[in-house]
């Protein structure tokens, strides 16, 4: 009986393949594909006869392993496919029939741009910048281990730029999402707890109480899903690193834009809503008044002990309402639009930061 054997092409004839006992061993001298020789290769992955031979790992039974790198190594294997170490902004699109569309601009947060793969970038009038990153999220479905560690390439070593304004939100105000961008749908909000660096631009684009009013609410806001989406128990933020920018106020000729005489103080207390984090390492605070700013950054840190809420007193005023003008008794706080909410003067003084003259202006009640 044979074994239905036959001899391959270019192999010796005179190799008996028909041989039914199995304690027969059959050496196989020389083989040929496709008109060349195959060069055999030994259990231990080493060719001694042909030192010149590739060999592959996957011919020798010994697959490459991701994991079996080195942290740091893989964490570069990662930054080839992954956008690292840029600055991340959004700006909307308003297309027609209301369709929204997000672009995406990035830009190195170092000034050597040697260190990122050519696809990332490319050169205009000034800083680098690239409207669209080569993102290779495939790597985030390998396995729960592969998506951690290229989870923090991509949300921990990024600063996410994120713009509040003033304007009026279609179709929720203010409590807008638009304030995240693309992250800001029901899928991606959770996403927002991988975070480490965060760059709030707060854009004063009309005048008013409700600029303030809208940027207090949409800071709560902030605020409210980064602490809902954090990973310890206690809901603290794991932002490691937060920039504060309150843009002032500039005359370009557009309806709706701030007149350059407006004072900044106006505005500026609209970030009192972010005094709510705590723990941040690195905090930086750039456009209000000096003192205010070394106020917000020393609470975010978590330094300095907390900020006391001011009793505003209330007066009685008389309301109209309804088809019959019934007027009706309402009280009111005499605190405006424009003026705190917390104690800032008592924190300041309690941990030694130099006050203005006339900082008891903030806290006057008006009648």
């Amino acid at each position: 009986m044979t074994t239905g054997i036959t001899p391959l092409p270019g192999s010796d004839p005179d190799l008996d393949f028909t041989s039914s006992n199995d304690d027969d061993e059959v050496e196989f001298l020389r083989e040929m594909c496709m008109g060349k020789e195959v060069v055999p290769i030994s259990d231990d992955g080493e060719d001694d006869s042909q030192p010149n031979s590739i060999n592959p790992a996957w011919i020798s039974g010994k697959a490459f392993r991701l994991l079996d790198l080195p942290a740091e190594l893989r964490v570069h294997i990662y930054q080839f496919l992954l956008p690292h170490n840029l600055t991340i902004s959004f700006r909307s699109l308003l297309l027609r029939g209301n369709a929204l569309r997000w672009i995406i601009f990035v830009q190195p947060k170092s000034e050597d741009v040697s260190t990122y793969p050519p696809s990332f970038l490319y050169q205009v009038d000034g800083p680098v910048f690239c409207t669209h990153p080569s993102v290779h999220t495939q790597l985030l479905l390998v396995n729960k281990f592969v998506s951690n560690e290229a989870s923090a390439v991509l949300y921990g070593s990024n600063t996410y730029k994120f713009g509040v304004d003033g304007l009026p939100h279609y179709p929720i105000s203010l409590q807008s999402p638009l304030i995240f961008g693309p992250l800001g749908t029901d899928v991606h909000l959770p996403l927002l707890r991988n975070l480490r660096s965060i760059h709030i631009n707060v854009r004063l684009d009309q005048h008013g109480r409700w600029t303030v009013i809208r940027q207090r609410a949409r800071l709560d806001y902030f605020v409210k899903i980064l602490k809902e989406y954090a990973d310890d128990e206690n809901k603290k933020s794991l932002l490691q690193e937060l920039k504060i920018e309150l843009k002032p106020p500039t005359s370009n000729g557009r309806v709706g834009v701030l007149p350059p005489t407006t004072e900044i103080e106006q505005y500026m207390f609209s970030l009192e809503s972010l005094a709510s984090l705590r723990g941040i390492k690195h905090v930086e605070v750039i456009g209000p008044l000096d003192w205010f700013a070394q106020c917000l950054r020393l609470c975010i840190q978590g330094k300095g002990g907390d900020v006391q809420e001011v009793e505003w007193p209330l007066v009685k005023i008389q309301r109209r309402r309804g088809l019959t003008r019934q007027k009706k008794d309402a009280w009111v706080t005499t605190r405006k639009w424009y003026q705190p909410m917390l104690n800032w003067k008592e924190f300041a003084e309690r941990n030694g930061i130099p006050l203005p003259e006339d900082v008891d202006k903030f806290w006057a009640a008006n009648d």
